[in-house]
């Protein structure tokens, strides 16, 4: 710019230098058989999901440096059977908006999460959903035998681009919250179907409806909401949808988890309590549909201060055991959580009823159940404590770590 007495002024910014943590050594290991040697992903592939098949095999599903998707078979001793990067070559004939940048010619992971793809086991066969980075949903089955076969596919939801709500602080994303968004869960039932469910505000509910020719509609009534719901869509073998529907609360939703079991489908997370952008309170909710589509409940729970459900599963003849963190605040008008939550565990005989608390053992700074098995002998549970929190780090990325937790409780 220049100043009235002819002075030229040049206004220079410079940003601050910023860390980002490269991922440490990715591996399976098997907690049952403490003597076999556990999987280490290659170098420059990270593990983003695995499952288990009923031969005890199973198959993981990695990205690359350039989020290019890879699958891994191994055997029941972790040995590895196979490797290769999945190819999609009919995803350039996918539905692409003009004007922006050139459609993909290969499946590429979204790069935000760090869990944008996600794997589930039908069988012997494997089941993987890829959100990629121009936010379509994709979804693939694979047989394998010797090797990987190739890939049936299905496009869920063509490119639907958001914009994220993002922080302009902190070092450590809880809960995965910031990428909730960008991310697509994964089960399949005994059956062989599989559910996705997926972030939605009402601009990717219109997509879906364009491209799918569906009416949905968000939950809330409020005609000036912008609030966020759950699109629950129920594909079977074939990659055919069975139905689609939006689940959630009247508020924000963000999913973290999803479980079909016992003919019905739970998906559970946290709602904002408060509509628009109070973060005052969070609280974990469950929202549970049968195998027909017909919604049973959406709930949410108040809790200890605000709280999260991380994962779900059936319980035996029916009901939900879930796992989270409670206890916790955040920012009233942003994303930082600033204090520490405990260990959460419920479970609920139905979708009504209230939760039964299962008492565990509180650890040092942050806690959380990020997974859960109901069985007949009883529940497991695994996640962390000793754990941090968004600024934990602010001046001393030392602080930024976590002791793993795997517990068992006889019922």
């Amino acid at each position: 710019m220049r100043t009235p007495t002819g002075t030229d002024v040049v206004l220079e910014e410079q940003l601050a230098s910023f860390t980002v943590a490269e991922p440490g050594a990715s591996r399976i290991r098997r907690v049952d058989a403490p003597d076999v040697l556990p999987w280490t992903a290659p170098a420059g592939l990270f593990i983003e999901d695995a499952a288990l098949h009923p031969s005890g095999g199973v198959s993981a599903v990695l990205v690359d440096a350039s989020f290019s998707v890879w699958l891994a078979r191994l055997d029941a001793q972790l040995a590895l059977l196979d490797l290769e990067q999945l190819k999609d070559p009919q995803i350039v004939n996918d539905p692409f908006p003009p004007g922006g940048p050139p459609p993909p010619t290969e499946v590429t992971a979204n790069a935000l999460p760090r869990d944008s793809v996600r794997s589930a086991a039908d069988g012997e066969e494997t089941v993987v959903a890829v959100v990629t980075p121009l936010e379509s949903v994709l979804l693939y089955r694979l047989a394998f035998s010797t090797q990987w076969e190739d890939p049936r596919r299905t496009l869920v939801l063509p490119v639907s681009h958001h914009t994220p709500f993002l922080p302009i602080g902190g070092t450590f994303d809880t809960f995965g919250a910031m990428w909730s968004s960008f991310r697509a869960l994964l089960d399949v039932d005994a059956d062989g179907n599989a559910y996705l469910a997926y972030w939605a505000n009402p601009g990717k509910i219109r997509a879906h409806s364009a491209f799918a020719g569906d009416d949905l509609k968000k939950v809330s009534t409020n005609p000036q909401s912008q609030d966020s719901d759950v699109l629950l869509e129920k594909f079977d073998r074939d990659g055919r949808r069975i139905w689609a529907r939006v689940v959630g609360t009247e508020f924000e939703d963000e999913p973290y988890a999803l479980r079909a079991a016992h003919g019905e489908v739970a998906v559970v997370g946290r709602a904002r309590r408060f509509p628009s952008f109070d973060n005052t309170f969070w609280d974990a909710f469950l929202t549970v549909s049968s195998s027909d589509g017909t919604l049973r409940r959406s709930r949410t729970f108040q809790l200890e201060a605000s709280s999260i459900f991380l994962s779900v599963d059936g319980l035996p003849g029916g009901g939900w055991l879930a796992g989270g963190s409670e206890g916790w605040a955040q920012n009233p008008s942003g994303l930082s959580v600033f204090s520490f939550g405990s260990k959460l565990l419920v479970e609920l005989p139905t979708p009504d009823a209230d939760p039964a608390r299962i008492s565990l053992p509180g650890g040092p700074r942050h806690n959380e159940i990020r997974s859960v098995l109901a069985d007949s002998p009883g529940r497991w549970f695994g996640g962390h404590e000793d754990g941090p929190v968004m600024h934990t780090g602010d001046g001393d990325l030392s602080q930024i770590h976590a002791t793993g937790v795997l517990g068992f409780i006889a019922r």
